[in-house]
């Protein structure tokens, strides 16, 4: 009877041990149905009640997400936007948000059965709900931002006591805020002598112009191109042909604005969306950005969508007579794609100024957003012009570049 009742416990005791096991092997493969596989690639944001970070691109690797396209947000790129996702359910994840104050908050979200990512944070702010779409479908999304161009003069009088005397005006010319910057025209009028002129940034050796007017005028006009947020000094002092001493002169300036709504949009991470088969008109003026010779802000970057795959083609329509717009096409990793260029004004292959020409890729793109940049190729006495010996104001501060994009099968 002893031996039996150890034989019938090690029996129990084997059937007991085998339901653990089988709830465990249970529990695995319901666990198993709770993956991430779903929210893999990339996802972008098309509607918040914090519209500023709408446009937003993340890609999901694992059980992170990085920004990969900014767009207006206060991200930078390669940020972890969501950490540490889990799955709780079929397609429904707990995770960390990053808000814009740089802290991590509790958040959830839901894959929908139209393939929707829904987000809630576990925070009041604006931006606590989200909706994040596979397909960015605004596709014809404008951030074309109108603002109505600055203008503005000013007028001083001076006097020269000596032959030679130079008066120096720090920041005569005063910074102006339009986002494309516009022109200076600067006038030195004196009473008798041939008079010399210097405008440069501030603390740079290099001027942007200088000299006197052609021999026999006592009048020296130019003009320079007004970077955003800089001013400029002026100096000025007789140069020659002065015989009376103190002599007078004066010394005034003329601002024109420039209004181009893309701007400011100066590098990739600035890029702006624009529409298809719709007219973009911007310009390609080079401002003065310190030193003449450092110019890094006279790019235009663009964004556009391709729904479908297909080559995308950017037919540039209007071009200022001075210089050669040059188009190129990069794909969301800023690499080159390859394009074929036939021109349909001017002589595109060698960048003559005032072509006119259509650019198309080679390869059939992929969905997704594609940059498009814009600038002008030549760079020499693009910033500055004397108006006093018969040169007319550069038609690159005067008339936009028009192009427009397309997508063809």
């Amino acid at each position: 009877m002893k031996k039996s009742k150890q034989i019938q416990r090690f029996v129990t005791l084997a059937f007991v041990g085998l339901m653990l096991f089988s709830c465990e092997s249970d529990d695995t493969v319901v666990e198993s149905d709770y993956n991430l596989d779903d929210l893999q690639g990339k996802w972008y944001r098309v509607y918040s009640n914090n519209s500023n970070a709408d446009g937003m691109e993340l890609t999901v690797a694992g059980n992170q997400a990085k920004v990969t396209n900014p767009a207006n947000s206060d991200f930078s790129m390669n940020t972890i936007k969501w950490k540490d996702i889990t799955a709780i359910a079929k397609n429904k994840f707990e995770y960390y948000d990053l808000n814009s104050n740089g802290d991590y908050y509790d958040a959830t979200m839901e894959i929908g059965t139209d393939d929707t990512l829904r987000i809630s944070i576990g925070y009041s702010g604006v931006g606590n709900i989200q909706k994040w779409v596979r397909t960015y479908n605004q596709t014809e999304l404008n951030e074309c931002t109108p603002y109505e161009p600055g203008s503005g003069s000013n007028s001083i009088s001076g006097v020269w006591s000596a032959p030679n005397e130079e008066d120096t005006y720090p920041g005569f010319l005063p910074a102006v805020s339009d986002a494309a910057g516009g022109y200076y025209i600067v006038t030195l009028t004196s009473n008798g002598s041939l008079p010399w002129i210097d405008v440069r940034s501030p603390g740079t050796e290099i001027p942007i112009i200088n000299g006197t007017p052609p021999a026999g005028q006592n009048q020296r006009i130019v003009a320079i191109s007004a970077q955003p947020g800089l001013s400029y000094d002026v100096k000025v002092k007789p140069y020659i042909n002065g015989n009376t001493f103190p002599e007078d002169y004066t010394l005034t300036w003329e601002y024109h604005g420039i209004m181009d709504c893309y701007e400011a949009n100066d590098t990739f991470n600035q890029a702006k969306f624009i529409p298809k088969n719709t007219i973009i008109e911007a310009f390609a003026n080079r401002n003065n950005e310190g030193s003449i010779n450092i110019q890094e802000k006279f790019k235009d970057y663009y964004k556009v969508v391709l729904t479908e795959r297909g080559k995308i083609q950017i037919a540039l329509e209007q071009s200022p007579s001075d210089n050669f717009v040059d188009i190129n096409l990069y794909n969301e990793n800023e690499l080159n794609i390859q394009t074929s260029i036939t021109s349909n004004h001017g002589n595109a292959s060698n960048a003559e100024v005032g072509s006119l020409y259509t650019k198309t890729s080679n390869e059939i793109l992929d969905p997704g957003i594609y940059y498009i940049e814009a600038y002008p190729y030549w760079a020499s006495n693009m910033t500055a012009v004397s108006l006093d010996n018969g040169n007319n104001l550069l038609d690159s501060w005067l008339t936009p570049y028009k192009f427009k994009v397309t997508m063809v099968k």
